[in-house]
């Protein structure tokens, strides 16, 4: 350190270094921040030092960071941490995967951006940036990109752009906002996409379709799979679980218990977007559940449920179950909507309500809303009491 000239009664001080002045402001109690003035002008540099003290002491007067962090360096601080709230059990896989998918978008969209500057216009910019982020690819750029939708869904964009909202709520939460507010903006899709749900008879041709698929199998290293998305699907469809959840699920997850009437069930205590809670599947759930158990050998606790030859955790089944789907002749429903794992889902909303099953226990049981059950299930379903009185009366 040379050329030492102590400014502003001492709060800061600059030097000389390699030929370029730099300035030492003191900013607490053993605390200093170092900044490069990038002059070799001493008249210069002082000025530019006294600029520096005021701005830092008016920003601690308001409550603003010293140091203002672009955009993308929070992105990656906010990913690193739900990635050791997944180590800790408290994220789950499939919602650190969108996590680490959606900040991407945001990283490219951010650039060099101060986190201060990620306000309700950057936001809606954001919209229209995402909208049109695939078609502005070439064609040589898209061969590389694997399962994208040349136009996002609304549904997407609403995801996309809460979830950048929750990871600026954690930046000022960690004070890197200063007194800014947060911004308000809110995406609202246009239309709500009512999602395929298996009509009762199509559900019972992908059933007889899982079956044969099992019988032709001509392998023993096949059967494993078979028989696992056999039982897979039948219990996704009679409980209302998400497909992560049941991925999830661990033997000590699955516990028995005998209900009012004397029935065996299970009670599973799933992992989900609200937090833990148990789904009670349907009594016919049981053999299917007591069937999959009997296939391994001295299960333990801490053992998948839905487990691989090897004994990992599913990811996922769906390219067995597009299979299924085509052997059954039934991909999409009668609108050209594309059937998908959790349509399964779908289907058991749909006949809990057509069967006078009391929609917030439905609600409840699905680890949603009732708001939910009603706007993407509701027109789907007529319950039975009252499409037998739409039915009217027996001619005689």
């Amino acid at each position: 350190m040379e050329d030492v000239t102590r400014i502003e009664d001492g709060r800061g001080v600059v030097y000389k270094r390699g030929g370029v002045y730099y300035a030492r402001v003191r900013v607490g109690p053993n605390k200093y921040v170092y900044r490069t003035l990038k002059t070799g002008k001493k008249a210069v540099a002082i000025k530019a030092a006294q600029r520096l003290v005021h701005q830092f002491e008016f920003r601690a007067e308001h409550n603003i960071p010293i140091s203002i962090k672009k955009f993308v360096d929070v992105l990656d601080e906010y990913e690193a941490y739900r990635k050791k709230q997944h180590e800790r059990g408290s994220t789950t896989a499939q919602m650190l995967r969108q996590i680490v998918r959606v900040n991407k978008f945001w990283r490219e969209f951010a650039g060099k951006r101060l986190i201060t500057s990620m306000d309700n216009a950057a936001l809606r910019d954001f919209v229209e940036w995402r909208r049109a982020y695939y078609s502005n690819k070439t064609e040589a750029e898209l061969k590389l990109i694997r399962n994208y939708k040349l136009n996002p869904s609304d549904k997407t964009l609403q995801w996309d752009v809460t979830h950048g909202k929750a990871v600026l709520k954690w930046a000022h939460e960690k004070g890197y906002m200063g007194k800014d507010a947060l911004p308000t903006f809110t995406f609202v899709p246009k239309l709500k996409r009512v999602r395929p749900a298996f009509e009762l008879s199509e559900y019972r041709l992908l059933w007889r379709a899982l079956i044969r698929w099992e019988k032709a199998n001509i392998t023993s290293d096949f059967l494993h799979t078979r028989q696992l998305l056999r039982d897979y699907v039948l219990i996704l469809a009679n409980s209302g679980m998400r497909v992560g959840e049941a991925n999830n699920l661990r033997h000590k997850d699955v516990q028995p218990f005998t209900d009012d009437a004397g029935r065996k069930n299970y009670r599973l205590i799933v992992k989900g977007k609200t937090g833990e809670r148990d789904v009670i599947p349907r009594v016919i759930t049981v053999k299917y559940i007591d069937r999959l158990i009997a296939r391994k050998t001295k299960p333990k606790s801490s053992d998948y449920l839905f487990a691989m030859r090897d004994g990992k955790k599913v990811i996922t089944l769906i390219d067995q179950f597009d299979k299924i789907l085509e052997m059954a002749g039934i991909t999409t429903n009668t609108h050209g909507a594309k059937f998908s794992l959790y349509s399964l889902r779908h289907f058991y909303a749909v006949q809990g309500l057509r069967n006078d099953i009391g929609i917030y226990d439905i609600a409840r049981n699905m680890g949603t809303s009732v708001q939910m059950i009603q706007s993407y299930y509701g027109k789907q379903a007529t319950p039975l009491s009252m499409a037998t009185t739409l039915g009217g009366k027996v001619s005689k």
